[in-house]
C-alpha cells in the first residue's frame, strides 16, 4: 500500500508494470508473450484501479485513451498492444529462455507481421459486436453487420495461417500466435451465441436467449 500511494503522490518511480485485467484478450496478448518468452518476473501486473480505473485522472494522464492494457515503464508510457509487446522484446532481448517471437525466416516474419495486422485491423475493432450491449461496432451500427463481417474476417485470418503449423506463420512461435489466440479462445466461447444471427438475413431472428440484441444494439 504504501508503494501504491508514493506512486500515486509522485515520490516514487513507477515499475515496470502492466495494468490489465484477465478479461482482456489484448492484454493476455502481452501476458502470453511474457510467459512464452520467459519474462514474467520482469513486469509487474496490476489492475487498473490502482490508478482509479480506466476513467480515473491517473490512469488518463499516463494513457489519454483510457484503454487497457498500458505498459508503464520507467517514464514510458506504452498504451497500444503491439507496440508494448515490440518495447518488451526489444528491451528485454537478452532476457528470457523462450523463443524471441521473430520467426528466423523473412517468410514467416512477414507472414506473422501481416497476421498481427489484420488482427489488430480488421478483427479487434469489431469484436465488441459480441458483448457491448449497444453500437457502434467499429465501423458499423448493426451487430448483425458486425457479426457477418467478424466471420469473414476469422475466415481471412485462417487463410492466411500456414498450413503446415505447427504455428501460425509455421515452425516458430511468433507475436501472431500470441496476438490471435486470445483474442479466438474468447470468439470461440462467444460467437456460437450468435450462431442463427450469423446465418440469418437482416431482419430475421437474432441471437439465442441471453445475448445482447440484434439490429440496432
Amino acid at each position: 500500500m504504501a508503494l501504491i500511494i508514493s506512486i500515486l503522490a509522485g515520490t516514487l518511480s513507477l515499475p515496470t508494470t502492466l495494468y490489465d485485467l484477465p478479461v482482456s484478450n489484448h492484454g493476455a496478448r502481452v501476458r502470453l508473450l511474457l510467459y512464452k518468452r520467459g519474462l514474467e518476473s520482469a513486469v509487474r501486473v496490476a489492475s487498473p484501479m490502482e490508478l482509479g480505473g480506466l476513467r480515473g485522472e491517473k490512469y488518463l494522464s499516463l494513457n489519454p485513451q483510457g484503454k487497457m492494457p498500458l505498459l508503464v515503464d520507467g517514464d514510458s508510457c506504452v498504451w497500444e498492444t503491439d507496440a508494448i509487446c515490440r518495447h518488451l522484446l526489444e528491451k528485454h532481448a537478452a532476457e528470457g529462455d523462450g523463443p524471441s517471437l521473430f520467426p528466423t525466416s523473412l517468410a514467416a516474419r512477414t507472414a506473422a507481421e501481416v497476421i498481427v495486422r489484420h488482427h489488430d485491423t480488421y478483427i479487434g475493432p469489431i469484436q465488441g459486436c459480441l458483448y457491448k450491449p449497444a453500437p457502434p461496432f467499429g465501423r458499423f451500427t448493426s451487430r448483425r453487420d458486425a457479426l457477418q463481417e467478424l466471420v469473414k474476417q476469422l475466415a481471412v485470418a485462417e487463410a492466411l495461417a500456414d498450413p503446415t503449423g505447427p504455428y501460425l506463420a509455421g515452425e516458430e512461435f511468433s507475436l501472431a500466435d500470441a496476438t490471435l489466440f486470445p483474442t479466438m479462445v474468447f470468439i470461440t466461447h462467444m460467437l456460437p451465441k450468435f450462431e442463427d444471427a450469423v446465418a440469418s438475413p437482416a431482419g430475421e431472428a437474432g441471437a439465442r436467449p441471453g445475448t445482447p440484441a440484434l439490429g440496432g444494439g
